[in-house]
């Protein structure tokens, strides 16, 4: 058969007495219809399938008509006009009606709600392929404007060459990257084990030791002076009751000048009465403006009733007033409560506790501190650190707190956030350690 001779399909699908649909083939083929989206003739109604057959397209290049039982309408074939009832009636076998079409064959077919008018014609040409608009093709600035454009500009103009210039620079050898350990095992890259070092002080820290030290030097017993200093020429009897209460006054500690309500004014009034003194509870120094200069401090250098001067240990007065003669300082330590600390997660215990009992000098600076306003100051805290799969501590709690001193809590929980533990091979999520710090003398 020539290619000019060739006809196919011609179909026109209509609902509601309006053409809804139109198909016109550009080549031979079987046509199906149906309430599939994907059958090429929609038809609508409750009974229709979802995807019929309806014209099919045999190897030699002719078309069936193949009706279903639920269809209806006319056909003319070969100039005759039958009716697909009549058809069926005919029909002396279950299956559908197969009916063989020549190219003058036409007709009306009604599926359920749709009608569909066929016919053969010639090959509709195949539509060209349209290009993609040419306004829509991609470009590097399309979408930008043109203050957009000009930033963009601003930025390569200025951080280019800082750019070029880093992307050129040689990398110190000695630079290590941090890498995670993870990464590391995945790799079969043996991790870097981490030596604990124990913590360095910090610089104030090391003043205040320094200036600790040289207080205990100066406060240590001064030697006595056996040898009295014969006085190269005689004084007055004022002078000498004037110097006695300088004496006095001097082994007490206070320096202040006269003036009411000073050590001074005190002494002389009271006739050197000491133990009343110390009872009533006066350990402290004032200048004459009454303005606290220092606390009491035992011993001293005095001068003789002859006006010679000599060393002092300090004073042994009644049982009412304080033991100021032989003071024991003690110690003031920190240490751990019970053995190893409560670790919950991943993390090596052994690892934890190690580095726990290494970090505690750390804390001794903030007991210290705090000593020096409150002599007596003891007690104990509990924390609760959360530490990370890297080792670094993210969180820190505390628990109980029986110390009551905010700068002592505040300043160990600052040191304890800078603490760094070794990393546990495998671990893959924080975990939570709690340990108990006494505060005390030892």
């Amino acid at each position: 058969m020539a290619r000019s001779k060739i006809k196919v399909l011609r179909i026109a699908s209509i609902t509601d007495d309006l053409v809804c649909d139109e198909l016109h083939q550009s080549a031979p083929g079987s046509v199906t219809a149906g309430r599939d989206i994907d059958s090429q003739l929609l038809v609508f109604g409750p009974t229709m399938p979802g995807s019929h057959v309806l014209f099919e397209l045999d190897k030699q290049g002719g078309y069936t008509l193949v009706l279903p039982p639920w269809s209806s309408g006319v056909l003319k074939l070969r100039g005759r006009a039958v009716r697909v009832a009549d058809l069926w009636r005919k029909q002396s076998k279950d299956g559908p009606l197969r009916l063989a079409l020549d190219p003058s064959a036409r007709g009306k077919l009604v599926l359920g709600e749709t009608a569909l008018l066929f016919q053969f014609a010639p090959p509709a040409p195949v539509p060209p392929k349209v290009p993609f608009p040419e306004e829509y093709r991609a470009r590097p600035f399309a979408g930008m404007s043109r203050i957009e454009l000009s930033t963009l500009l601003s930025g390569v103009l200025l951080l280019g060459p800082w750019f070029l210039y880093a992307s050129n620079s040689a990398v110190d050898p000695s630079f290590q990257h941090e890498v995670d350990e993870r990464f590391l095992i995945v790799m079969g890259i043996p991790p870097k084990t981490e030596v604990l070092e124990p913590e360095k002080v910090e610089e104030d820290e090391q003043i205040l030791a320094v200036e600790d030290e040289e207080k205990k030097k100066k406060e240590k017993e001064p030697e006595i002076v056996d040898k009295v200093i014969s006085p190269s020429k005689a004084f007055s009897k004022e002078a000498l009751s004037k110097a006695r209460g300088v004496g006095v006054a001097r082994v007490l500690g206070t320096y202040g000048g006269p003036g009411e309500g000073t050590v001074w004014d005190v002494i002389q009034s009271t006739e050197n009465n000491l133990g009343e003194l110390f009872a009533a509870g006066m350990t402290r120094v004032v200048d004459a403006d009454g303005n606290e200069v220092s606390g009491f401090v035992p011993g001293g250098q005095g001068i003789s009733a002859l006006g010679a001067a000599v060393g002092t240990k300090g004073f042994d007065v009644s049982a009412a007033g304080p033991e100021v003669a032989g003071i024991d300082k003690k110690e003031r330590k920190i240490s751990l409560k019970g053995g190893p600390a409560e670790i919950d997660g991943d993390a090596d215990k052994k690892a934890v506790s190690a580095t726990i009992r290494n970090r505690m000098s750390a804390l001794q600076s903030c007991y210290d501190k705090a000593l020096r306003a409150d002599a007596g100051l003891n007690g104990k805290i509990t924390y609760t650190i959360t530490i990370s799969v890297m080792g670094t501590v993210t969180g820190v709690q505390v628990l109980d707190d029986s110390l009551q001193d905010e700068g002592v809590k505040g300043c160990t929980v600052a040191k304890i956030k800078g603490w760094r533990f070794p990393t546990t091979p495998g671990a893959e999520a924080s975990s939570d350690v709690t340990f108990s710090v006494v505060f005390s003398g030892q």
